[in-house]
């Protein structure tokens, strides 16, 4: 016991913590196993202290601490016992699977149940979803954050929370005082959101005092901690589609604060805070998450009234956060969709002329001339059409096709490709994209990157171009020497709709090799 307490106090460098935990551990279980109760707490407390040493995890498995400590936790039943071993047992297996080992076949007992089974998750969903101290919550949700990084365990988590309906108790623990179990809870809730985001919602906006308590505003820039950008996050990442959370926020009157916030954070750079720039990029998804859903008459006014596209087309170009330039092509892409359906003819009044790019003809009347969008063939303006060509939003989109994160691309082009769609001019689209080398740029990024999906909208794109954009397009086209040996590799490795677009771009170009003499 001596030992056992002398290791839990005292303070060791690195290579006596393994040479220690080696030496110590079996004899530390033998005395949680059957010592008295002063034995066994201090036993707890230097194994609580040795696993918290990551490389030491592995010789913990080996030692048999996984199946002593899910005993402890499952199990045994002490009943005057005055500490709460499960407490100490859940500490020292969250910090053990913490460690980076291969969880999913770990044996967790005797009778061959291992940690990626029903057995296992469904018991700490139990014991999560009875009364239990926030100390042993902590720790049980650290343990299922560990499952969810296997896709076999995070389906059985999922499913326990779903039929266990355990939701509703992590949903509650968002509102517990103690910031660690809030913070670790949101965290555990921002993962199984692609699995079950609309029951989230469903808890979420039946609980007291949110969604708008996740959007509480730091008194200052500096002041932003982890607890603020998981809970903007977390809002970010619930299902975009859900006008129920949509409608919640804007209820809550929650844009114009996140906009102020947002001007704040870039005034005084992501580097005010440590947590600034996760917070920045949590605030931009919420943002994006109202253009979703714009078939609402309360979000249309939403977007038009804070001017959305330009708000957008700012970020793109005003951050550092690959994340932010993503959310903002997303949303210019979600508004651009709506365009050419809100952009009319236009009305013919008495007014002045105005400045407007060259893209923006005008209708003939004796009274006045008025603004056309060639595009989408009516009045368009950023603000009430949300159209990226009078945003100038265009420029800076084809900038990030040039982008080294495939995902900032990827966005970027699909916003893009709303000003491709048979609903438009595609023959004025086209123009107009030639004026600014878009194809250059398209060109470009097909060479570049090899995602599939980066693929078929580039090779869309590319076709589009061959099709309306003239000899002068033909030519950017054809003479791109490395582009054949790209269409073929395409041909060849890529799905069905991918191997299609290649294949009329090659023969369109005359470069079809004849596969049957190869």
């Amino acid at each position: 016991m001596e030992m056992a307490s002398y290791l839990g106090e005292i303070a060791l460098g690195h290579d006596s913590e393994t040479c220690v935990a080696e030496r110590a551990s079996p004899p530390l279980v033998k005395m949680i196993q059957s010592g008295n109760t002063m034995s066994r707490r201090e036993a707890f407390k230097a194994l609580a202290r040795i696993s918290s040493y990551q490389p030491n995890g592995k010789m913990l498995v080996e030692a048999g601490v996984v199946q002593i400590m899910v005993e402890e936790m499952f199990t045994r039943r002490i009943c005057d016992e005055p500490m709460n071993s499960k407490i100490e047992a859940a500490a020292i297996l969250a910090n053990i699977f913490e460690s980076g080992l291969d969880l999913e076949n770990l044996r967790v007992n005797s009778h061959g149940h291992i940690v990626s089974s029903n057995y296992f998750a469904y018991n700490i969903i139990y014991m999560l979803k009875n009364s239990t101290p926030d100390d042993l919550n902590i720790n049980l949700i650290r343990i299922l954050l560990c499952l969810t990084k296997t896709t076999k365990s995070t389906a059985i988590v999922v499913s326990a929370v779903k039929t266990t309906e355990a939701s509703y108790n992590l949903t509650e623990f968002i509102n517990n005082p103690h910031e660690e179990l809030g913070i670790i809870t949101i965290k555990l809730l921002c993962t199984l959101s692609p699995y079950m985001g609309h029951i989230l919602v469903e808890r979420l906006c039946k609980t007291r005092g949110q969604p708008e308590n996740l959007l509480q505003r730091p008194t200052d820039i500096t002041q932003i901690t982890e607890r603020h950008a998981v809970s903007a996050k977390y809002l970010a990442q619930l299902p975009h589609q859900n006008v129920t959370l949509n409608i919640a926020l804007l209820s809550k009157n929650v844009v114009a604060t996140i906009l102020q916030t947002i001007n704040q954070i870039q005034r005084r750079g992501t580097r005010s805070s440590r947590y600034a720039s996760a917070y920045l990029e949590g605030l931009v998804g919420i943002l994006v998450r109202f253009t979703a859903t714009l078939y609402e008459p309360q979000m249309l006014f939403l977007a038009r009234h804070y001017n959305f596209t330009l708000v957008f087309t700012e970020l793109l170009m005003r951050t550092s956060s690959d994340e932010v330039q993503r959310l903002s092509a997303v949303g210019l892409e979600n508004l651009s969709s709506e365009s050419i359906s809100l952009s009319k003819p236009p009305q013919i009044t008495k007014a002045k002329s105005m400045k407007l790019s060259k893209f923006l003809s005008f209708g003939s009347s004796k009274q006045s001339k008025i603004p056309v969008c060639a595009v989408h063939r009516g009045a368009c303006s950023s603000q009430n059409t949300f159209c990226l060509v009078d945003a100038k939003a265009v420029e800076k989109l084809l900038a990030c096709l040039d982008h080294e994160n495939v995902e900032v691309a990827e966005a970027a082009l699909s916003a893009i490709c709303t000003l491709l769609d048979d609903k438009v001019d595609v023959d004025q689209s086209v123009n107009m994209l030639s004026e600014v080398n878009a194809i250059k740029h398209v060109l470009k990024l097909v060479k570049d990157h090899q995602q599939e999906g980066l693929w078929q909208k580039s090779l869309w794109v590319i076709e589009k171009f061959l099709v309306k954009g003239g000899d002068k397009s033909s030519s950017d086209i054809s003479q791109d020497r490395l582009l054949p040996a790209t269409l073929v590799s395409a041909f060849h490795h890529g799905d069905g709709n991918t191997r299609q677009l290649a294949e009329k771009i090659l023969r369109h170009l005359n470069k079809m090799p004849n596969f049957s003499t190869c």
